[in-house]
Formats: C-alpha cells, structure tokens, sequence
C-alpha cells in the first residue's frame, strides 16, 4: 500500500525574496530572516531579487521592484517576500500603494519580521 501522501507538505506556494542593498555588501542576513519564514510555511522562494536602488528611488521607479511585480502578474508567484516594511517604503503611503498593485495581481507582500 502506496503511504499516504496527502498530510505531505509540498512546496507548490512561489514567493519572490525582495532585498534591498544599502551599502556594497550582500543582504544575507536579511536572506535568512526571509529564508526562515518562508521555510517556516514551506513555501519556496522561486526568485531573490537584490536592489541597490531602494534609497534613490520611490517603489514605482524601481526596475528590480516592478521586476518581481512582475512575477505576481505573470502567475511565477504568489506574493513578495520581504524582511521589512521599509524595504518597500518607509512611506506608509508609497507602501500600501505598491500592496494595492500587489494586490490587483492577485498576490501580497509578506514581512517577514519576527513578532
């Protein structure tokens, strides 16, 4: 008899990792703190994006942002994953803007901040 497969987690749920870089070295910790929780949920990140933008730009004029927007949109994931609120935008406005975009392509913006 074949074992019961249906309390298997899969990792079928697709998450961009979008990191903001501030300085010349590589967010890992901020990686991990996204790797983490999306383990957490079993999802699988499918896409890290890394942008050196962030403090130049507003999130509309982010090419590496509208790039896993894009993702969303095209159905390769279901929601963007990041380690904070201000990696979007500090700007709760800019922020729940680029949510609602997020949103209209049927995903979400998940932190992955701990409690």
């Amino acid at each position: 008899m074949p074992p019961n497969t249906s309390c298997t987690p899969t990792r079928d749920f697709q998450v961009v990792a979008y990191l903001a870089k501030t300085n010349s070295y590589f967010p890992e910790r901020e990686l991990s703190a996204c790797e983490a929780y999306a383990h957490a949920f079993n999802w699988n990140i499918s896409l890290i994006v890394v942008d050196d933008e962030v403090d130049m730009k507003g999130p509309q004029h982010r090419p590496m942002l509208q790039a896993a927007l894009r993702q969303i949109r095209d159905s390769q994931a279901g929601a963007i994953l990041v380690p904070t609120k201000a990696t979007i935008s500090p700007i709760d406005g800019e922020f729940n803007e680029f949510a609602e975009r997020v949103e209209k392509a049927s995903g979400f913006i998940q932190i992955a901040t701990r409690r």
